[in-house]
């Protein structure tokens, strides 16, 4: 699947090529022969999607994410941001994105071993199509592909504020001021993008209410030709629930970051599915009427920071860390009366940032995504004698079962319920797209 997402990528990536099919041989060795020759390509800038890009302490040096220590060790500084800030925008610490996470050093099962990422694209485009990748923020002439590098854990809105200074770096070090790009987005990369071809740099998210009138000014257009979005989920996905709701480990011998880590990520609640996308199903496999998008929702349920094992871990890391003369009750009630006057703000800032990105992208616009990849497509809610549980069934067809008492049985169940079939968040996302485009999309 992954073979067949990049050579679709090189071939959208080739169509600009004005050669024509009889002058090219597409014979293996020579398929893109003709397109290097005439050295016509566009040059593409690359977003990455979420965990893309490594982050390092700007205060003492030390890799937070993109490196085998940070994945078994316990840092000094975690992933986690702040949430007691009056916005978001101030919800900041001394993590800093400095470079694509093209390969990486992380656990395996039988050990120590390197895993490509983006390394893999990018070396594809290259060997190819004969793309010269540029990393960092300083380039030279020759260079045609980009890599954009950013925080990942922050809103895409400030995502799209450094793309607009990432351009103009571009175009200021190869003193090409009116050259335009492909942008080539991976997974979340595609937010980012649909945001700067309406707005380019602008917040016009951050502190506005809901309704505010969304007025484009597709600043993003003099910057893009087209736009080609790898595996995009245009309508949202499920996954992001999940990992807002139970954690994220990289591998089964990695450390996992818990619950509090990933609910304090603004980036997570703007990939939620969104509003009016039925998400949760009850015990038969009938649809519920629970809304995530409404705060309530998440104490009501226990999602998240807000279930009872998460709040247990509150107190534990109170009681460890208290100091003499204060309150472990004070202490955990203001806790958690910071994660909800944070949850209200996150939840409106990401959907505000859903709204503004509805409607055409203004630009030639292609989706490659895999239809028949098992996705997330519903949660399991049950409520077990007054507490809720979440299920989120595996991707895989055939999920392991729980080996203990009643849900061994719902979980049996529910690999049997159509509504939680493969595939789903992708087809969404496509519908959505191309809804969006007023047409059908490519799709791969």
């Amino acid at each position: 699947m992954i073979r067949l997402l990049l050579l679709t990528a090189a071939l959208l990536l080739s169509a600009c090529s004005v050669a024509g099919p009889e002058d090219v041989d597409i014979s293996a060795p020579h398929e893109y022969l003709t397109e290097r020759r005439q050295a016509r390509r566009e040059p593409v800038i690359l977003i990455p999607g979420t965990l893309g890009s490594r982050l390092y302490n700007a205060e003492n040096g030390e890799i937070a994410w993109g490196s085998f220590s940070a994945t078994i060790s316990e840092l000094r500084d975690e992933l986690d941001l702040p949430i007691d800030r009056p916005s978001l925008a101030e919800n900041t610490d001394d993590l800093r994105a400095y470079r694509v996470l093209d390969r990486a050093e992380i656990l395996l099962r039988e050990g120590s071993g390197e895993v490509s990422f983006y390394a893999e694209l990018i070396d594809y485009l290259s060997t190819t199509l004969g793309y010269r990748p540029a990393y960092g923020q300083r380039f030279h002439r020759g260079h045609d592909l980009f890599v954009f590098f950013y925080d990942w854990r922050r809103s895409n809105v400030e995502a799209a504020v450094q793309l607009q200074e990432f351009i103009a770096n571009i175009r200021r070090d190869l003193r090409m001021p009116d050259q335009k790009f492909t942008f080539l987005a991976v997974s979340n990369g595609g937010l980012i993008a649909r945001y700067y071809l309406r707005y380019g740099g602008r917040d016009v998210v951050s502190g506005r209410e809901l309704d505010a009138p969304l007025e484009p000014s597709w600043d993003g257009l003099k910057d893009c030709e087209r736009l080609i979005c790898l595996g995009t989920p245009h309508a949202g996905t499920i996954d992001a629930l999940h990992l807002i709701h139970d954690g994220y480990a990289p591998n089964v011998l990695a450390r996992r970051y818990p619950p509090a880590t990933i609910f304090s990520f603004p980036a997570a609640f703007e990939l939620l599915p969104e509003p009016g996308e039925p998400v949760f199903v009850g015990e038969g496999g009938e649809s519920l009427n629970v809304d995530i998008w409404q705060p309530e929702t998440w104490e009501q349920y226990g999602l998240s920071v807000f279930a009872e094992s998460a709040q247990d871990r509150l107190r534990a890391a109170i009681s460890r860390d208290i100091r003499p003369g204060e309150d472990r009750r004070a202490l955990f009630d203001r806790t958690m009366q910071q994660r909800r006057a944070y949850l209200r703000l996150v939840l409106a800032h990401a959907r505000r940032l859903r709204k503004a990105i509805e409607g055409p992208t203004g630009v030639p616009t292609s989706v490659i995504l895999g239809v028949g990849t098992p996705t997330l497509a519903r949660v399991g809610l049950v409520n077990d004698e007054g507490e809720y549980e979440l299920f989120f069934p595996a991707a895989l067809p055939h999920p392991p079962l729980r080996p203990h008492g009643r849900r061994h049985v719902r979980q049996r169940r529910r690999r049997r319920d159509p509504a939680l079939g493969p595939g789903a968040v992708f087809a969404a996302g496509a519908q959505r797209a191309g809804e969006a485009r007023g047409d059908v999309p490519r799709v791969a």
